[in-house]
């Protein structure tokens, strides 16, 4: 239980570095690009995640059945409902972290100049 909790500490700390990293990357580029560039990474982290999860608990169950594809079709559409709602709430987070990171570049950048 103790190694789950590091991994997923450690994903959403490599979430929240990449989206600091969108943001002050496309910090003098329009909103848009920071927008799609973290709906893309939050979406191919939560098909990645899916993917693990699959192969990883949901795969070695299905070992030795006649219909080991089908099986494993069966048991991971009980995940797929949680992808969607997932990676919604990790663009959420990830988004409002870039924005911030633009946020304080920009008045950082303002306050030096005027000052």
């Amino acid at each position: 239980m103790l190694i789950l909790l590091v991994a997923i500490l450690a994903c959403e700390a490599d979430l929240t570095l990449g989206a600091c990293a969108i943001g002050l990357g496309l910090r003098d580029r329009r909103c848009l690009l920071t927008f799609l560039a973290t709906g893309g990474v939050a979406l191919g982290f939560g098909l990645a995640v899916f993917l693990v999860w699959t192969l990883w608990f949901v795969a070695p169950r299905c070992i030795g059945d006649g219909a080991s594809l089908s099986c494993v079709s069966d048991h991971a559409a009980s995940g797929l409902a949680y992808l969607g709602p997932g990676a919604l709430v990790q663009w959420t987070w990830m988004l409002s972290i870039a924005l911030a990171a633009r946020r304080v570049t920009k008045s950082r950048r303002l306050a030096h100049v005027s000052g």
